[in-house]
């Protein structure tokens, strides 16, 4: 059930006429109940994974509640992390290491049938694991209280606008909202069809429309024409953005209406003067979510190791600061898929980052102009890694881009060019006051006549432009 899809908007009216005329427990509920039909939409059977999830979290933060013996408590924690990350393995990344140990014994002479479990990836699955992860966590560093309402609890881990791709939600910031009675208001329910428009927008017209420039190109192979590489790869850059930042909007939007805030996901990345603040700005529940759960120990960990004991604090943590931002950003990167190139991708930026902090003082001191212009760029390589199907396509694709540059039909790539520049030019444009004004909003403070008719515009090219094929969100298959 795609939110761009007419399947979608009836769901959700039921949903918000019930919604409105419930109180707060019943709100509750429904929600749930909305929540699991949601979810069986894709696959009814993937809902076990969500229960499984869910009843294994509400019992482990109960068990670290009501002991004090640390011991007793890790080994809750443990639990959490052992069921979540074995159905996230098997399901996810069970094939691929088959497959890929497979061809490595191949390679030495040992031949053996790899064991596959042929299964289509859970849609979400790596978003509400994280989700329900990391209050378990929450609740063992004492940061919220355990859900002693099982039925509450469940709403938390599927709550249908970002149960299938995000933004991934802490317990310290959505439990307390769905635990108390939310209010509904017309300013909430302004902003929140607002969200919704400008999602629906960035998705169905931009992403959508983008898509026709990019995978003709990402799916060929060999002879690459270097202009086509390179447009496809900008397009590609815009339409991940649109795709993705137009479903958390369209999250944000569908949950405001109902008296909830989820976290902002997005904040003007491509604006961004270096790789580590871009980082800060795109997928931010992902990003931040890693910062927490994964860099923050982990760094703390090695910087406290005895076998760096006798080096000079500075030293120290900066093998530590290296060594954990790889292993982070490796992490991060393979969290997209299962496919070396994902991984790469994550090694990639972690080198990035490492390089930007090494070079600081010289990198802060150009025109900000350019520290922009070289980020986005530094980001289109990675982007062109991440969309490839193969480390050796990258390759190829990337030294199209120099040694292959001119196209055989410039019409082609005339034509690629002229369709992206109408694409991006009003997402650019809004995006641009956004970042002077600093405010995500800043569009509903405009003159009324102004923003009327920029609302009828959108409403326009969604109704003549619109791509209602039903396309799926990028993310959906992460």
């Amino acid at each position: 059930m795609l939110f761009q899809s007419f399947q979608f908007a009836a769901f959700f009216i039921v949903v918000f006429t019930l919604y409105v005329v419930l109180r707060h427990r019943w709100q509750n509920r429904m929600l749930l109940v909305a929540s699991y039909i949601f979810y069986g939409s894709w696959d009814w059977r993937f809902l076990s994974l969500i229960a499984i999830s869910t009843v294994t979290d509400y019992l482990c933060s109960l068990g670290i509640e009501a002991s004090d013996e640390k011991r007793i408590r890790k080994r809750y924690v443990a639990v959490s992390v052992f069921v979540n990350l074995t159905l996230l393995g098997i399901f996810k990344y069970f094939d691929f290491f088959s497959t890929s140990f497979h061809t490595l014994f191949g390679r030495v002479g040992i031949e053996f049938d790899p064991i596959l479990i042929n299964v289509i990836l859970p849609v979400g699955i790596s978003f509400y694991t994280f989700q329900t992860m990391s209050y378990t966590i929450d609740v063992y560093r004492n940061k919220v209280p355990a859900a002693r309402n099982f039925w509450d609890f469940s709403l938390y881990v599927s709550f249908f606008p970002q149960l299938v791709a995000g933004p991934i939600e802490r317990g310290t910031r959505l439990l307390p909202q769905i635990l108390k009675p939310r209010q509904l208001s017309w300013e909430r329910g302004f902003q929140g069809a607002y969200f919704v428009l400008w999602g629906l927008f960035l998705k169905v017209v931009v992403a959508d429309n983008l898509a026709k420039i990019v995978d003709p190109v990402y799916s060929a192979t060999g002879a690459y024409e270097g202009i086509n590489v390179l447009l496809a790869t900008y397009a590609f850059s815009i339409q991940i953005y649109a795709d993705f930042a137009g479903y958390s909007f369209m999250a944000i939007g569908l949950a405001k209406v109902m008296g909830i805030d989820l976290m902002e996901n997005f904040r003007r990345p491509y604006f961004t003067k270096n790789i580590s603040d871009f980082w800060r700005r795109w997928h931010i529940s992902l990003s931040s979510w890693f910062r927490d759960y994964v860099f923050s120990p982990f760094y703390l960990y090695l910087a406290r190791q005895p076998r760096l004991a006798n080096l000079s604090i500075k030293t120290r943590h900066v093998i530590a600061f290296m060594v954990t931002i790889l292993v982070t950003e490796y992490l991060l990167g393979f969290w997209h898929g299962a496919g070396w190139n994902y991984g790469f991708f994550g090694l990639y930026h972690g080198v990035l980052i490492a390089g930007y902090y090494f070079i600081r003082g010289l990198w802060d001191r150009m025109p900000t102009a350019l520290q922009i212009f070289l980020t986005y760029h530094l980001a289109c390589l990675g982007w062109l890694i991440f969309r490839s199907p193969s480390l050796d396509q990258a390759s190829q694709m990337l030294k199209a881009i120099f040694v292959n540059f001119r196209a055989v039909d410039s019409s082609i790539a005339m034509q690629s060019a002229l369709t992206l520049l109408a694409l991006t030019s009003i997402p650019i444009g809004v995006q641009l006051f956004q970042e002077w004004k600093n405010d995500t909003l800043v569009v509903l403070k405009w003159p009324r006549l102004v923003r009327d008719a920029f609302f009828v515009l959108l409403v326009i090219l969604i109704v003549a432009f619109g791509e209602f094929g039903g396309r799926p969100f990028i993310y959906f298959q992460f």
